[in-house]
C-alpha cells in the first residue's frame, strides 16, 4: 500500500479495535466490497502487521466455514437473514462505538452457531442422562440436566434444567404439578380425561396438544405450540387483582406471561426460540445482556455476574450450547468491550474495558 495514500475511515477506525473485533469487521467489509483493491491492500497490511491479527482472521474464517457448511438448513438460513439485517442496521448508526457493538453482535451470532457445528457432541455430553432423581411419581433434574418422561397414557414430558414435576393421575383427570423450572408437554389425546398442569398458582388445561410451561420466583409463562390450552387461577388460590385477570385461551404461537406481579398478558411468541432448550441450545435475539446472563446461569452452577451495571443494556444475539458458560463468556470478552475480573475464582465477574 502506498504510504502516502491516506487510510480509509474504516481502516482508521479498525486500528483502535482489538484483533478479534477488527477481524470480524474486516470479514463484513470485504464481503460487501470484494472488488475494491484499496480495501484489499489495507486488509492485507492489517493482517500482516501482527501475528494476533492473522490468528484472529483464521478464527473468523473457520467460523464462517462452518456456517456455510450448514447453509442449507432452514434454521441457518433464518439466522443468516437476521444477522445481515442487524449488520445493515448497525452501519446506519452515527456513533462509532455503537456501530462496532452492532457488528460485534452480528458476528457473535455466527461464532455461537459455528461452535455448535464444531462441537455437536457437547449437547449429548451435557444431557446424556435422565434426571438426577426419580421417586414414585416425582421427577426432577439437576442444574444442566434434561430428562424425557413418558406417562402411562402416552403423554411425553421433557424437563429442562433444575426442574421438578409431580404426577397425580386419576380415573377422570390427568393432573401434574410443575413445582419449579420448565417443562415441555406433548399430551396424548383423551377427551374423557383433561390434562391439567398446576404451576405458579395457575392451571393449564389441555385435551391433546403440545405446550411449554416455565415457572420461577418472578415469572410464569405458557407457550402453545399445537392445539389449544386454557389458563386459569388454580382452585386453591385466593383471587387477587393479578390472578383474577389471568383467564386466557391460547392459540398456536401465543404465549401467556405473568411477571413480577404485573397483570398477565398474551403475546405472539417465537416458538423456536422458546423450545430451543430441548435440543440443548439457548438462542438470543437482540436480548439485553443481563437477561442473557440470567438465562445462561440456569444451566451452570458457576454463575456469571455483571460487575458493571452499565453493561446490562448491551444487546446480544447468538446461539449457544446450554451449560457452556466458558464459550459464552469467551464470546462476550472477544466481541464486546468487556473483560473478566481475574480476582474472583468462585464466579465469573464481567467488567467494562472502556473505563
Amino acid at each position: 500500500m502506498n504510504p502516502r495514500t491516506p487510510p480509509t475511515t474504516w481502516a482508521m477506525d479498525l486500528a483502535a479495535d482489538n484483533a478479534d473485533e477488527a477481524a470480524a469487521r474486516w470479514s463484513e467489509i470485504l464481503r460487501d466490497a470484494p472488488e475494491q483493491p484499496r480495501l484489499r491492500e489495507e486488509f492485507e497490511a492489517w493482517q500482516a502487521s501482527a501475528p494476533e491479527n492473522a490468528a484472529a482472521w483464521r478464527r473468523i474464517q473457520a467460523a464462517n466455514h462452518w456456517v456455510r457448511a450448514l447453509s442449507d438448513s432452514p434454521e441457518m438460513q433464518s439466522l443468516r437473514r437476521e444477522t445481515l439485517a442487524r449488520v445493515a442496521e448497525g452501519r446506519l448508526r452515527s456513533s462509532r462505538r455503537w456501530r462496532r457493538l452492532s457488528i460485534a453482535a452480528s458476528v457473535l451470532l455466527l461464532i455461537g452457531v459455528g461452535f455448535i457445528a464444531l462441537r455437536p457432541e457437547a449437547t449429548r455430553h451435557l444431557f446424556s442422562g435422565a434426571g438426577d432423581g426419580l421417586a414414585g411419581n416425582v421427577y426432577q433434574t439437576g442444574v444442566g440436566q434434561r430428562s424425557v418422561v413418558t406417562m402411562d397414557d402416552g403423554s411425553v414430558v421433557t424437563l429442562n434444567t433444575d426442574s421438578r414435576l409431580s404426577v397425580h393421575y386419576r380415573d377422570n383427570l390427568r393432573a401434574v404439578t410443575l413445582e419449579q423450572g420448565q417443562a415441555l408437554f406433548k399430551v396424548a389425546k383423551d377427551r374423557t380425561r383433561p390434562f391439567v398442569v398446576t404451576a405458579g398458582g395457575r392451571q393449564v388445561t389441555a385435551l391433546g396438544t403440545e405446550f411449554d410451561v416455565r415457572v420461577g420466583e418472578r415469572l410464569f409463562e405458557v407457550t402453545l405450540i399445537e392445539g389449544r390450552v386454557g389458563v386459569a387461577p388454580a382452585r386453591n388460590v385466593v383471587p387477587s387483582p393479578t390472578t383474577a385477570a389471568s383467564l386466557a385461551e391460547l392459540r398456536p404461537g401465543q404465549q401467556f406471561v405473568a411477571a413480577d406481579g404485573s397483570r398477565p398478558l398474551v403475546r405472539v411468541a417465537d416458538v423456536g426460540r422458546v423450545v430451543s432448550w430441548r435440543n440443548g441450545q439457548i438462542v438470543f435475539e437482540n436480548e439485553r445482556l443481563d437477561a442473557a446472563i440470567a438465562e445462561m446461569n440456569r444451566y451452570s452452577r458457576r454463575k456469571v455476574v455483571l460487575g458493571d451495571p452499565q453493561l446490562a443494556s448491551l444487546k446480544i444475539s447468538g446461539a449457544f450450547n446450554a451449560g457452556d458458560t466458558h464459550t459464552f463468556v469467551e464470546a462476550l470478552t472477544s466481541y464486546f468491550p468487556i473483560q473478566r475480573d481475574p480476582r474472583d475464582d468462585e464466579r465469573v465477574v464481567l467488567e467494562s474495558r472502556l473505563r
